[in-house]
């Protein structure tokens, strides 16, 4: 207990958080556990057991006897873009049931400003820390449109659009790649 005390409260440890690139099959089960509806296998989900190969991680191949890289190296022009693109796929369906339950959540609270909703959508996610200049940005595409409010089935519609959108964005920011 006393060494897992002092472990958990190192600054090494709290430091560590978030410095290590997802390999593409972290990526991959990270987002499938975040938007549901992937419990059980089927069929359909083999597709999703060929992303990691389409971003530069053969599964049961690795390229030699010590296993993978890790690190940076999982980061390239051609796999960023599938990365990236796999997430916004997935976290921009609001048909599937984590992403549906996410703008429940959402939704239950009332309006919600354009900084509330880039902080609760990044919790949503994560909980993930972002860089200021990352979420300036992020409040900056979300801001024009005003807040986010539920009080008719047109609002509704276009608050749901745009909660999925701004995961789509965080879904697409560099500190989304990191574990």
């Amino acid at each position: 207990r006393a060494v897992l005390r002092v472990l958990f409260t190192s600054d090494f440890f709290k430091e560590a958080r978030f410095q290590r690139v997802k390999s593409p099959a972290e990526l991959v089960a990270s987002t499938l556990r975040l938007v549901g509806g992937h419990d059980l296998p089927s069929p359909f989900d083999q597709e999703f057991a060929l992303q990691p190969s389409y971003m530069g991680q053969d599964l049961l191949n690795p390229p030699s006897v010590e296993g993978w890289h890790t690190g940076k190296e999982w980061i390239n022009s051609g796999s960023l873009l599938k990365r990236i693109n796999f997430v916004a796929d997935l976290v921009g369906d609001t048909t599937l049931p984590g992403v549906q339950a996410i703008i429940e959540r959402m939704r239950s609270t009332g309006t919600i400003s354009p900084e509330e909703l880039v902080d609760r959508c990044l919790e949503e996610m994560g909980p993930m820390e972002v860089k200021d200049e990352t979420r300036e940005q992020l409040v900056g595409q979300i801001q024009e449109e005003g807040p986010i409010t539920w009080n008719t089935d047109e609002d509704t519609a276009a608050s749901t659009k745009r909660v999925a959108r701004m995961l789509q964005l965080i879904g697409g920011t560099i500190e989304y790649q990191f574990a």
